[in-house]
């Protein structure tokens, strides 16, 4: 679920305006871009005692409190903006992240299922992290289809490496090769991966 971080301020500024943008959203947004994220909280309070019935400072908030690691927070305003209306795939991504962060892995699990549904492409970190959920819920067939799409997009040796973990644990050994050679040859430098990936593969 860390990689939602790396996309979080991207999806602030691309989820966040409409013609019912405050001045207090707007000044918050930009306090989200310098990575003040405490000064960006209050900000976005503010727009909301101007327009409590506006449910996008809400989800900036939220998205303020989750960098701010108040987890609970952060569900709760992104509840908020949901009932408001404001049911964007991102909203539920990031809900997911809270959630996996305070151990509610079958709601962060329900939350990414619903990002997906509503826009599979807009994120494909999305499926690495459902596929992570997956294989602590014990569902690793479900989680390997999650990996193949992720790595699919991405390419990404985290993905090749965690599909391999899997295929090693079905005794495929042939597939858990492949896919530990492909996740050094992009890049990864894991010291348990290197260290698997010399024992197992010749």
């Amino acid at each position: 679920m860390k990689q939602i971080l790396v996309v979080i301020i991207f999806l602030l500024f691309n989820a966040c305006a409409s013609k019912k943008d405050t001045q207090y959203l707007q000044l918050g947004k930009a306090e989200m871009a310098n990575q003040h994220f405490d000064e960006a909280a209050k900000l976005f309070t503010k727009s909301i005692e101007k327009n409590p019935a506006n449910g996008e400072p809400f989800f900036a908030r939220g998205l303020s409190y989750n960098l701010l690691k108040d987890f609970e927070s952060a569900v709760s305003d992104f509840n908020q903006a949901e009932k408001l209306g404001y049911t964007d795939a991102k909203l539920y991504t990031l809900r997911s992240f809270a959630y996996n962060m305070t151990e509610k892995n079958d709601l962060a699990l329900q939350d990414l299922d619903k990002a997906i549904e509503m826009d599979p492409d807009s994120y494909a970190g999305n499926y690495y992290n459902r596929a992570m959920l997956l294989l602590s819920l014990k569902k690793p067939d479900m989680a390997m289809l999650d990996l193949n799409k992720y790595v699919e997009v991405t390419q990404d040796p985290n993905g090749y490496f965690a599909r391999g973990n899997i295929a090693l644990g079905k005794g495929d050994l042939k597939s858990a090769c492949e896919d530990f050679k492909r996740a050094i040859f992009f890049g990864s430098t894991d010291e348990e991966l290197l260290k698997i990936s010399d024992a197992i593969c010749k």
